[in-house]
């Protein structure tokens, strides 16, 4: 037995045109499948960045496209956020010629910084080095120089570096001519740079000069979500220093690290997790290997005031200076709790930062009274 079919398409050409765009939609597809896993293969030196915080994604992406140019980047944070690793990522993504030249503005004795910057010429001084010595601006020509700690650099020394950013050019120390440099500022620093220019210890000049490109790294606290992948990375780093092969942070332990306030940020979670693996015997790390802060730490809450009745009289003047001074008492105890740090102590007030600037200077808060009320509060 034999059978024989006839199949008659009525659109043959809107079919064809079909086929043809299905076609094109694979090569595409093709095309952005290969980019994709070429770009994760390659990957960028802001993988070493570890998040899935919102927050730190975005400053990654700023920081990436940041790379792409030669304009001045600022980098603030508080200490052990990540700021030099920001930094190496932008001077390694830039793809410029020369090098990555570090400088601590805090740790050079104040009689030496303008020399290891700006470097000196054959017989500047008695015992220079003949032939004289480069500065750090010349080591960094072509490349990158990374201030850290701007905002403890002298004075005098920031406005040389005003002219240097203004005008690409220095003069060596004991020298007539002018040299020019081809080279890419990121400065650093933990701290306010606004505060230090109201208390004239930081120039506004300067200031609006490396402040082109700001990218303000959260600190730890603020993104307790990334704490799972921070351990992981950072026990499998450790694993290759201490020869170790340690697994992981078990719940627990995890979930004592999720209550602490971290002001030493991803620096004191490294340090914390060193520690735990030279002491634990165990693959996982337990809670007992932490320290006794830790091992102990629970959440810290506010006290909870009475509630208001439901009509109240009419305030006096002392009535207010006494919910005055009840609110400057909790404002300085707050601040000596957690060692003068305002971010820290605005957290646990439950307000902004600006809101207790204002109060700060509202009820005239000085420094000193951090440790008078630490003494007062055990």
């Amino acid at each position: 037995m034999g059978a024989i079919a006839k199949v008659i398409f009525r659109q043959l050409p809107h079919m064809k045109d079909l086929f043809s765009r299905m076609e094109n939609l694979e090569h595409e597809l093709t095309y952005y499948h290969s980019e994709y896993m070429r770009s994760h293969v390659q990957g960028t030196a802001l993988d070493h960045v570890i998040t899935r915080n919102s927050a730190m994604e975005a400053i990654k992406n700023q920081a990436y496209l940041s790379a792409q140019g030669s304009s001045t980047v600022l980098i603030t944070g508080e200490s052990g956020t990540g700021k030099e690793l920001f930094a190496q990522a932008i001077h390694e993504i830039s793809g410029r010629p020369g090098c990555f030249v570090k400088v601590n503005c805090a740790a050079i004795p104040e009689e030496l910084l303008e020399s290891e910057f700006f470097g000196y010429a054959d017989g500047a001084f008695t015992g220079a080095r003949k032939g004289g010595k480069p500065g750090n601006f010349e080591l960094a020509d072509g490349g990158t120089l990374f201030l850290d700690e701007i905002g403890d650099m002298p004075l005098a020394l920031q406005a040389k570096h005003l002219r240097v950013l203004q005008e690409r050019s220095f003069d060596r120390i004991g020298d007539t001519v002018s040299s020019t440099v081809d080279v890419r500022i990121v400065a650093a620093t933990n701290k306010h740079l606004e505060d230090l220019i109201a208390e004239r210890k930081f120039p506004e000049d300067l200031y609006y000069r490396i402040h082109v490109i700001h990218l303000a790294i959260p600190p730890l606290r603020e993104r307790k979500e990334d704490l799972p992948l921070l351990c992981r990375h950072l026990v499998q780093k450790l694993n290759k220093i201490l020869g170790k092969q340690v697994q992981g942070v078990t719940p627990s332990t995890l979930e004592r690290l999720q209550h602490h306030h971290w002001p030493g940020n991803v620096r004191e979670l490294e340090n914390v997790l060193e520690r735990a693996m030279n002491l634990n015997a165990g693959d996982w790390i337990v809670p007992k290997a932490l320290p006794a802060f830790l091992a102990n730490a629970e959440p810290y809450s506010l006290p909870v005031p009475p509630p208001l009745p439901a009509k109240l009289p009419a305030m006096t003047h002392s009535k207010r200076d006494v919910i005055a001074a009840a609110e400057r008492d909790l404002i300085v105890a707050a601040l000596s709790e957690c060692g003068g740090n305002r971010s820290l102590a605005a957290e646990r007030l439950a307000i902004s930062r600006s809101t207790l600037y204002q109060k700060i200077k509202k009820y005239q808060i000085e420094e000193r009274s951090f440790f008078e009320s630490k003494s007062q509060h055990p």
